[in-house]
């Protein structure tokens, strides 16, 4: 990081923003126009930067500590094995080896195809068969051994009837029986066969049911001249009914967390992790990593350089470059200079404002997003600006990426003004549209570990132990992502709706009861019972460049309904009474109970007494004790829990 910063203070001499913002082509225009001896200059910067980040890379030490996790693996699974009945949680000790040596081999193919095939082995034995499906699969093309590659094929097989996939069953029958095999696998074969026809009597044909197309009950509108586009309820809409739902292609994991790159699954059991990226990238299926391929392939040396986690919301504008860029293309192919490209992207634009357009793709949502980098520090438009010069001069030093331009009119160069343009057009509109969206995670493990290959959680495939139920009760942000569509809501502290992601899925519910043709509106930052009015306008005026008029903010006491939702009653015996915190303490009474914020302690405003939490600290022994009559103490203080 310091070096990054470093180079960027260098860099940033070299900037003249003087004329002031136009746009971002513009910007990237002069950029680009500097004399050619000082763009040498500046552009060397960037190129050394990016081979500073370059670390080395030993194949070999990679290779011994995968074996050395492998062999501990295979300890545990034999174990587990022995005796009359098989040890479900040593099965997953041993998916849990077998994965570190996935991802210890990294590049190291031989022990990679080791690791998956012994990981696919105990994935089976524990029942996750479409996991163990694909580990075989991984370990076939990671080169497993000829001459063992038969046992492999039958556990493929084996899943095959488990999954009662009947194709790919077939598959991996007539390729077993081209295959020389002792009679144990002769047995092993004639048993799958008969499962095959079994399964094939069994089979019947579902016929597709048409379901009723549901209406849209919201609409959009368009107010150039104060509010932009919003959405309005077309009918009265219930409180809890789902009014609008999104699927995104874009997001990146925060802080990179090892969660799916495609589809942002959490819960994983069989990470299949990219072998170049260092640990860095994880798919929770074949099908995911395949259909990621094309986007990954620009990012994966990115990841091995680390410079990602470096550069913020460029990351998931650069995401967001790379997945629109090849529908955009056809529509820009006879443009011959970066000016004519970016005046059609402009108008690709507006296409998503004609109300003649029924169905808008996401791309041109995106492109139709807001953005004030106009608003924007010089300091802060500085920063964007250089992280898309960045990311442009790694697209082409250390990718193809502008191999897919040879085609078109304009020249290479031309396109490189434009994707860094693209980028910094992304990133502004991320800053005032993005999002970040939650999962349940269990939160007595670390963020990149798998929840479900740990032992302590599970009686079964995907069935929680008695007890274990709490563990998943966490909420954790875990992705930035783009959803242009939501975007189109306006600010409120009193919300219309309620999101819940699902992956890169999200689905808005309504939160109160709306009226037909009433505004729906969505909240920025915490809303009116979870902050104060001053605490809400710093980060409205900060970041989204507007001061908030909604009726929360607007009413002659806008703290209210928060101090209302808040207040205390003291602890105290002789006391007991209904106080309001001070006021400087009011930006962090809501976390009071948290460790990090025990300096900041709470005084009853009548009797002046520090309040200690005596009854909440009770609570939580209770909750960690598991005998009878601690649960029933336990069950006691809930019911007496209004009293507090």
């Amino acid at each position: 990081m310091d070096r990054l910063a470093n180079v960027f203070s260098q860099q940033d001499k070299f900037i003249s923003l003087d004329g002031g913002y136009k746009d971002e082509y513009e910007t990237f225009k002069s950029l680009y126009s500097l004399p050619a001896v000082k763009l040498q200059a500046f552009q060397q910067l960037t190129v050394k930067l990016l081979q500073h980040f370059e670390k080395p890379h030993d194949k070999k030490k990679c290779a011994i500590k995968s074996r050395k996790f492998r062999e501990e693996g295979n300890f545990v699974f034999r174990s587990s094995r022995s005796g009359s009945s098989q040890d479900s949680e040593g099965m997953l000790e041993a998916c849990k080896l077998y994965t570190e040596a996935v991802f210890k081999a990294e590049d190291a193919v031989d022990e990679l195809a080791l690791a998956f095939a012994n990981r696919g082995m105990a994935l089976q034995e524990y029942g996750y068969y479409k996991e163990s499906y694909d580990d075989c699969a991984n370990a076939l093309e990671c080169g497993y051994p000829e001459k063992l590659r038969h046992k492999v094929i039958m556990r493929q097989a084996h899943c095959a009837w488990k999954l009662e996939n009947i194709g790919f069953l077939e598959e991996h029958l007539f390729c077993l029986e081209k295959m020389q095999l002792n009679e144990t696998f002769k047995l092993q074969l004639d048993d799958l066969q008969n499962k095959l026809q079994n399964l094939k009597n069994q089979s019947k044909e579902v016929l597709p049911q048409g379901g009723a197309h549901e209406q849209d009950i919201q609409e959009i509108v368009t107010d150039p001249e104060q509010r932009g586009r919003y959405m309005v309820a077309k009918e009265a809409i219930t409180k809890g009914k789902i009014i609008l739902s999104e699927r995104a292609s874009c997001f990146v994991p925060l802080e990179q967390r090892l969660i799916c790159q495609q589809c942002a699954a959490s819960l994983m059991c069989a990470p299949i992790p990219c072998s170049k990226c260092h640990k860095r990238v994880v798919y929770c299926s074949r099908k995911c990593r395949e259909a990621h391929s094309a986007i990954h392939r620009y990012e994966c040396a990115a990841y091995r350089k680390n410079i990602l986690k470096l550069l913020g919301v460029s990351h998931l504008a650069l995401r967001m470059v790379l997945v629109y860029i090849p529908h955009m293309l056809p529509q820009l192919q006879k443009s011959t200079s970066a000016q004519e490209i970016w005046e059609g992207i402009l108008n690709l634009a507006k296409i998503s404002e004609s109300p003649e357009t029924v169905t808008v793709p996401e791309y041109l949502q995106s492109l139709r997003m807001v953005s004030h980098l106009d608003q924007a520090s010089q300091s802060e438009l500085v920063y964007h600006t250089l992280s898309a010069n960045l990311l442009q001069v790694y697209l082409t030093e250390h990718t193809d990426f502008f191999e897919q331009f040879r085609s078109s009119s304009a020249s290479i160069k031309d396109w490189q003004v434009i994707t860094s343009a693209l980028i910094l057009r992304s990133a502004g509109q991320l800053l005032s549209n993005g999002h970040v969206g939650n999962a349940l995670v269990p939160f007595v493990f670390e963020p990149n570990d798998f929840a479900l290959l740990q032992p302590d959680m599970w009686q079964k495939p995907r069935h929680l132990k008695l007890g274990q139920l709490h563990n998943m009760g966490h909420l954790e942000l875990i992705t930035a992502i783009n959803l242009p569509y939501l975007s189109l809501c306006n600010h409120s502290c009193d919300p219309s709706i309620r999101t819940k992601f699902d992956g890169n899925s999200v689905v808005n519910y309504a939160a109160k009861n709306i009226l037909a043709g009433e505004e729906i509106y969505n909240c920025y930052t915490r809303d009116y019972k979870n902050s104060l009015k001053v605490q809400r306008s710093v980060p409205l005026k900060e970041v989204y460049k507007f001061q908030c008029s909604c009726v929360k903010c607007t009413q002659s006491n806008p703290d209210q309904d928060y101090l209302n939702f808040h207040r205390y009653r003291c602890e105290k015996p002789n006391c007991r009474q209904e106080f309001l915190p001070n006021d400087k303490l009011q930006q962090n009474n809501l976390s009071w109970w948290l460790t990090s914020n025990s300096d900041n302690s709470i005084i009853c405003t009548v009797c002046k007494k520090q309040q200690q939490y005596p009854w909440f600290n009770g609570f939580l022994n209770l909750i960690e004790g598991d005998s009878e009559s601690k649960i029933s103490e336990l069950l006691k203080a809930f019911d007496d829990l209004d009293k507090w």
